[in-house]
Parts: C-alpha cells; sequence; structure tokens
C-alpha cells in the first residue's frame, strides 16, 4: 500500500510506525520562514494578556529565534503569565508546552471552536497566511506576527497523492492547496481513495470539498500514524473477506 503524506516531517514517523507500507512525501505546501523580530513580540507581550498559536509549529519557530535572539527567558516568561490559547488541539497544546513549558488554557481543535474570552489584547502568530476568521474569534485586539509564509506546492505533489493509495492530511491549507493547485478533477479522484484526516479542522476542509474520508482522532504524528497503519489493515480485511478474494 503506498501512502502519501502532505506532512514533509510526517515521512519519518509513518515509515517507523506504519510497517509494510509505502510512504511518500507530497508537500502541498510549503512555508517559508519571515523574519520575526524577537524584540517586537517581547513589546507586544508585555502589553497584552493573551497569546494564539494557530499551529505549535509557530511556537517553536519564536522559540528557535528567542533563543537565537538571547530573550528566550523572557519570551517564555512574558508567555507563561497570558492566557494561551491553540486552534491545533492536543497537537499544538503539546508543541506550545514542548516550547515554553506552558500548558494552553485554550485548546481549540479549529479556528471555529476558538473562544478566547475576557482578553483586552491578543498576540496572534498565524500560520503561513493571515487567517481572518481566526481574528474575527479572536474577540479582543491583537498584534499579528507572521513565522512562516505559506506557497502551494507544485503539480508533482498533487501527483503523488493521486498515485497513492491512500492519502493523509495534515491540515486545512494543504486540503485548500491541493483543490486550488490541482482542480475540480483532482478533487475528483481524490474521492476515490482513502483519505485521512489528521483532526477536526481539516476534516472540515476536505467535507466543504465533498471528499469521503476518515478523522483520526489525533493529529499528533505517532497516533496519526497508527491510525492509518489500522485503516490499512481493517481495508486489507474488508478485501480479502469478499466473495473471490
Amino acid at each position: 500500500m503506498r501512502v502519501a503524506v502532505t506532512s514533509p516531517g510526517a515521512v519519518a514517523v509513518f515509515k517507523a510506525v506504519a510497517k509494510g507500507m509505502e510512504v511518500v512525501e507530497a508537500p502541498v505546501v510549503q512555508l517559508v520562514e519571515n523574519f520575526l523580530d524577537v524584540a517586537a513580540v517581547a513589546e507586544a507581550l508585555e502589553r497584552c494578556d493573551a497569546v494564539v498559536f494557530a499551529t505549535g509549529r509557530a511556537a517553536y519557530r519564536l522559540a528557535e529565534e528567542a533563543k537565537r535572539a538571547g530573550l528566550y527567558e523572557k519570551i517564555r516568561n512574558l508567555v507563561a503569565r497570558t492566557k494561551v490559547a491553540t486552534v491545533e488541539g492536543e497537537k499544538g497544546a503539546v508543541m506550545v508546552q514542548n516550547a515554553f513549558g506552558v500548558r494552553p488554557a485554550v485548546m481549540a481543535a479549529a479556528v471555529e471552536e476558538l473562544c478566547l474570552e475576557g482578553c483586552r489584547c491578543a498576540v496572534v502568530f498565524h500560520y503561513g497566511v493571515r487567517d481572518e476568521e481566526l481574528l474575527a474569534r479572536v474577540g479582543c485586539s491583537y498584534v499579528e506576527f507572521f513565522p512562516y509564509r505559506a506557497l502551494p506546492g507544485g503539480r508533482d505533489s498533487v501527483a503523488k497523492i493521486l498515485s497513492s493509495d491512500a492519502a493523509v492530511f495534515t491540515s486545512a491549507l494543504a486540503v485548500r492547496y491541493f483543490a486550488e493547485v490541482g482542480g475540480p478533477q483532482a478533487v475528483e479522484e481524490l474521492a476515490k481513495k482513502l483519505v485521512v484526516a489528521g483532526g477536526p479542522g481539516v476534516s472540515r476542509a476536505l467535507a466543504q470539498l465533498g471528499v469521503p474520508h476518515m478523522m483520526a482522532p489525533s493529529g499528533r504524528l505517532g497516533p496519526l500514524a497508527q491510525y492509518v497503519a489500522k485503516a490499512k489493515e481493517k481495508a486489507k480485511d474488508s478485501s480479502d473477506q469478499r466473495p473471490g478474494a
């Protein structure tokens, strides 16, 4: 069974966990690092009382840049005194905690579930693109930062997905860019495959395209790979039980 995974960072985990499957990298989202002014982040954190990470990866990037600038302890302490939120569910919460030792007080599985009450100012770290829906749900004034800039991947990534038996989407943005680059015919072909969504936000993006799929209970890479491996075994068992198999 050949499985295409949209997150390059997930390939090694899938190969280690999902034995007996050919795992291919199909990065439909290209993330390019933007300049991140850590001093400006510190200034914003000093006057705000909430932080929103659209993705745990943004927290990792901030931590890395803060260490490089010699401001990690200051940033960590400032983050610790705010109400921290993530819209990447448990996966994002774990990454934020790894980055700053702070467990988010607000964990939304998707943007539409975010409820950030009682804040007067929030520091928002976007995931590659400006998310207007996220900003609308923050509910207070905000200061924005863009640790990454997201660009659509090439048609070769779409081709890798369509030439595989199964596809694993790890972000809603990956679903969006797949549809933009591949077009309606690619979406139609995708609907014929075993498709796995890495979380509720990804599931909603696929549902909007009318693509049947399974939703993993966790978007974290290890559990996600285990879920796909079990789905593969179930698909194999169903095939073996068909008449004439």
